[in-house]
């Protein structure tokens, strides 16, 4: 990434813009921008507002300082007041978080969990400020991974470890970690390491009755198990799914879903958890035996006008239809019609339709007597309608693309009526709007029987391949594979556009 400078070096700056050219403090802080933005610093944990100035402190930078000196003696009053301080004015200054942040008030926080592990009230409040201080400001955020030998996310897990009773600290402490945790692979190893399937196990068990502990860790167990930090070549992910499913964490999570069977808020986060385990075929077998799929089933058919369940269980059918036995039971029992009405009332919704459409490639890859069941049930024309509705989706028509090629390649008798209701424009329309496209649509035309453009040998190597980036081939550029489209990307989360 980018180098930063320090506070320090950028006011320093700023004062020797006023002092030696006499330009004022707004030029001052544009010209010192400007000279570090040259030299490829990233300033984000920069405040502006401040720079030059002279006086006392920002009131957040001394109820800052004060909070981090009240740490430092254990002044459990004085920690209290200033976090109830900083948690009144951080959120109306727009430099609020990074003012605190460079003032010591992430590791701060990080030092009295360690302090007051017995304390809940002290401890819930420091996990909330935490949680305010992070959101949306990944300079924050980082600091918890700091420092190696004690990283601030192992304050967090000790804690949600040493108060397992207190329902306000798990909560707190929970929603501090799944959000920590997103799009942060050492984050999420840390935590593991630190023993964090232990209080997740516990919350379940002694929290179950609340929804917002329940709904927290279910979070957690989702986010410590999606590969989603693409600025790591090396992941734990795949083996923190298997320790997660292999610790004794499923049928928690079982039995949670069957006391929040009302609650689709919960139940979604418990089926994301679910699916992030659904890693290996073993796991895939004791989750068809022990009831997950039924849970999920269950849930999706209770709530199915909620897009967020609805898409989180179709990603979970998805990961579970590596399985042949999955396949079949999917397609065979009421799983696939519960999809296509879902499908059919989210039509707008590209994170629903996108979430099927993976689950139908699982589902009839190597399946003809899948494929048959689904083209009965009008599978086809659901994808191509979200196809027409989703143009401007590049990976909700690259997951359709997909899955009309795993129908037809087992089932050619299948081409005629694809062809016949409009999918070679739309692919050749996906094909020529998204890059990423370019190789599925290539495969997807070909095995329809249509006109796919001759590439020959240059297939996935042409100018228009998902898997290259100007001239650089697959190999050269694995990087840039993944972030075109390659089928570990991990997209559910993205916000639909």
């Amino acid at each position: 990434g980018k180098k930063r400078v320090s506070q320090e070096t950028f006011d320093d700056a700023v004062k020797e813009n006023m002092d030696d050219f006499g330009m004022s403090r707004e030029d001052a802080v544009k010209d010192a921008m400007e000279q570090f933005e040259m030299q490829g610093c990233d300033l984000s944990n920069i405040v502006t507002s401040t720079a030059g100035c002279t006086g006392e402190d920002h009131p957040i930078v001394a109820s800052s300082k004060k909070l981090v000196d009240a740490v430092k003696d254990g002044n459990r009053d004085g920690i209290l007041v200033e976090i109830q301080a900083l948690t009144a004015s951080v959120p109306g200054d727009p430099e609020g978080k990074t003012m605190a942040g460079n003032a010591g008030v992430v590791e701060a926080g990080a030092e009295a969990l360690g302090k007051m592990s017995t304390d809940g009230e002290v401890c819930a409040e420091v996990l909330k400020l935490m949680l305010l201080l992070i959101t949306g400001n990944e300079h924050n955020r980082d600091k918890l991974k700091a420092p190696l030998s004690h990283p601030g996310i192992a304050s967090i897990a000790e804690v949600l470890n040493a108060l397992p009773d207190d329902a306000a600290v798990q909560e707190a402490g929970f929603r501090l970690t799944k959000t920590a945790a997103t799009k942060s692979e050492s984050i999420k190893a840390s935590f593991m390491e630190y023993n964090g399937l232990a209080p997740m196990k516990a919350a379940l068990q002694q929290h179950l009755d609340s929804p917002e502990v329940v709904k927290n860790v279910g979070a957690t167990m989702r986010t410590v198990t999606n590969a989603d930090d693409w600025s790591t070549m090396v992941s734990k992910v795949f083996d923190t799914s298997k320790d997660i499913a292999k610790g004794g964490m499923l049928p928690l999570v079982y039995a949670a879903m069957r006391r929040h069977e009302d609650d689709p808020e919960v139940l979604q986060e418990l089926i994301g958890g679910l699916k992030g385990c659904s890693v290996q075929d073993d796991i895939v077998k004791a989750i068809l035996n022990d009831g997950g799929l039924s849970n999920a089933i269950a849930a999706l058919k209770r709530h199915m006008q909620h897009p967020g369940l609805a898409s989180r269980s179709m990603l979970f059918f998805g990961n579970l239809a590596e399985n042949d036995d999955a396949k079949k039971i999917l397609c065979q029992g009421e799983a696939l019609g519960l999809m296509l009405t879902a499908m059919q009332m989210h039509e707008r919704s590209a994170m629903v339709m996108r979430a099927g459409f993976t689950a139908f490639a699982s589902m009839a890859l190597r399946m003809p007597d899948n494929v048959e069941r689904m083209m009965e049930a009008g599978a086809s024309r659901v994808i191509l309608d979200g196809m027409r509705v989703h143009a401007g989706q590049p990976e909700l028509n690259r997951q359709a693309m997909i899955a009309i090629r795993n129908m037809v390649v087992r089932c050619p008798e299948f081409k005629d009526a694809f062809r016949a209701e409009g999918a070679e424009e739309l692919i050749v329309a996906a094909r020529d709007t998204h890059l990423k496209c370019a190789d599925a649509a290539f495969d997807c035309l070909r095995d329809l029987g249509c006109e796919y453009g001759g590439l020959g040998d240059l297939a996935g190597k042409g100018k228009y391949s998902a898997y290259v980036t100007c001239d650089e081939s697959l190999v050269k550029s694995k990087t840039a594979q993944a972030n075109a489209g390659s089928s570990m990307v991990t997209w559910e989360e993205e916000e639909e556009s």
